[in-house]
């Protein structure tokens, strides 16, 4: 019991120093995206069966207000391969371009945020605008000294269709 209070006080003590290297501080991040789409805007149409993974890249500026409170910007790029319905029907690629603003709540390096914002949407040579929401939770840690960040996030987009995708962010913090 001890060794686990030891511990336990230990990793507190080691978070506080993190906190207090990061009041005041701007971030930046580039990452690589990976997606999943969850829903299908184009449901209604007979033979049509969605959208699949998606591959896109982002960056982020992240502002610390608080020790554990910061505040975000994003935009990024994703493009979400069609599904085949059959030899005749193959759905086009639906690309996002989200831009969010938003933020983080931090406990040690674990991270749990939102951002809001729109999202610009084009599928089969239309595009359109959506109101772009994203609740989502994360890991800062290193590899190779390089400070990373590995997010979990569904990134949603309501109007014209809503369009939903579950997504992983891997960025390196420059």
């Amino acid at each position: 019991m001890k060794k686990i209070l030891f511990f336990v006080a230990t990793s507190f003590l080691f978070s506080s120093f993190a906190f207090a290297q990061r009041e005041g501080r701007t971030r930046f991040s580039l990452g690589a995206e990976l997606g999943l789409a969850t829903s299908n805007p184009l449901s209604v149409v007979p033979g049509n069966k969605g959208w699949g993974l998606g591959i896109g890249a982002s960056a982020e500026a992240e502002h610390f207000y608080k020790q554990n409170l910061s505040g975000t910007a994003y935009v990024g790029v994703i493009s979400y391969a069609g599904r085949s319905a059959g030899s005749n029907t193959k759905n086009k690629a639906y690309t996002v371009i989200p831009v969010r603003v938003g933020g983080n709540v931090y406990a040690g390096n674990l991270h749990l945020g939102a951002q809001i914002g729109v999202g610009l949407n084009s599928m089969s040579g239309t595009s359109a605008t959506a109101f772009a929401y994203t609740p989502q939770i994360g890991y800062n840690f290193s590899r190779n000294d390089k400070p990373l960040d590995l997010t979990l996030k569904y990134d949603g987009y309501a109007g014209n269709g809503n369009f939903g995708a579950l997504g992983l962010r891997l960025s390196i913090i420059l």
